[in-house]
């Protein structure tokens, strides 16, 4: 099972990678705040082998609207905690008099 990771600015060579059998994995650009991946392959059973490398579940795969590929999203690392939002109100600032 080939495996090839591709940069956001390369998803053309990725399609390209992914229609011919191999794994194709690059950013996903639809969740910016959070780190994740498109994982892309024309092959059903290696992208299935490949969720099931990394712990994916396998009924979370789909076929491609546009283009003749499977593909699912893989988000490997969980979300850094959330900042603690202040209640109240924000302190006074010190007027500047000049």
């Amino acid at each position: 099972m080939p495996i090839k990771f591709f940069n956001l600015t390369q998803i053309p060579e990725a399609v390209n990678w992914a229609e011919t059998g191999g794994i194709s994995v690059h950013e996903n650009f639809h969740t910016r705040r959070k780190l994740s991946y498109h994982v892309i392959s024309a092959s059903r059973e290696n992208l299935e082998a490949f969720c099931r490398k990394v712990g994916l579940p396998t009924d979370q795969i789909k076929a491609s609207e546009f283009y003749r590929f499977w593909h699912t999203t893989w988000t490997p690392f969980p979300p850094g905690p959330k900042p603690k939002r202040r209640r109240g109100r924000p302190p006074k600032r010190p007027s500047i008099q000049g």
